[in-house]
């Protein structure tokens, strides 16, 4: 397979971008988590890729708290048209450091948003139905390597190529079950009147906060 095909297949497995859309949503509900771990190796399939620090700061800044939540992703292009694709929630505050990119997410009332928030609550063992987080992002900006034809073998286990992503601009988040990075996961919830095992939901956000000017949690 030539080196421009290769890279023909990595990049379709890529999320498009659609418009970000402003989102005025009610507060029924918070959630943290990390979006993206940086400098972490993941595998995609065909490829590996990893985020570099600072590769979204761009544009979280430019549209900070007009950024979605979704639940796997069913605001994708390309996907089959999903009956109830509307946003779960809306970004309210982002913590971009050298380590990760971090958020609070704001859930809306409906019916779906709520459901979502019970199954991302993790239970006493600390697990959850949906309990990761992962993005949908065009690219901007890549840096790739690629290994030599004669150890190319991304399906039979052998070499892959890498793709760094220098610079991409976000599109939106989703809760999913499995994610890409292992370490995208969900730090904690808060239910919409306030409190989820004693803890008052605006005391958790300003801790929380806290935490990630300081430091990881944890």
């Amino acid at each position: 397979m030539s080196t421009k095909l290769a890279k023909q297949l990595a990049q379709a497995t890529e999320y498009r971008a659609a418009e970000i859309v402003d989102l005025d949503v009610t507060d029924s509900g918070l959630l943290a988590a990390t979006a993206v771990p940086y400098n972490t190796k993941a595998d995609i399939g065909w490829f590996t890729e990893s985020f570099n620090p600072g590769s979204l700061t761009k544009s979280i800044s430019e549209a900070a708290r007009g950024l979605p939540l979704h639940v796997f992703h069913d605001d994708s292009p390309g996907q089959t048209a999903m009956p109830d694709s509307w946003p779960v929630g809306v970004a309210s505050e982002w913590k971009d450091d050298s380590k990760s990119l971090r958020g609070v997410w704001k859930f809306d009332s409906s019916e779906k948003a709520q459901r979502a928030r019970q199954l991302a609550t993790p239970d006493d063992d600390g697990n959850a139905m949906l309990g990761y987080m992962s993005i949908r992002f065009a690219p901007v900006l890549d840096d790739w390597q690629w290994v030599e034809m004669a150890d190319w073998d991304p399906l039979g286990g052998g070499e892959k190529d890498h793709v760094n992503r220098v610079e991409a601009r976000l599109v939106s988040v989703a809760l999913v079950s499995t994610p890409a990075y292992v370490g995208a996961t969900v730090e904690w919830v808060r239910s919409a009147q306030g409190r989820n095992n004693g803890v008052r939901a605006v005391d958790a956000l300003a801790t929380y906060l806290e935490q990630v000017r300081n430091g990881p949690v944890g």
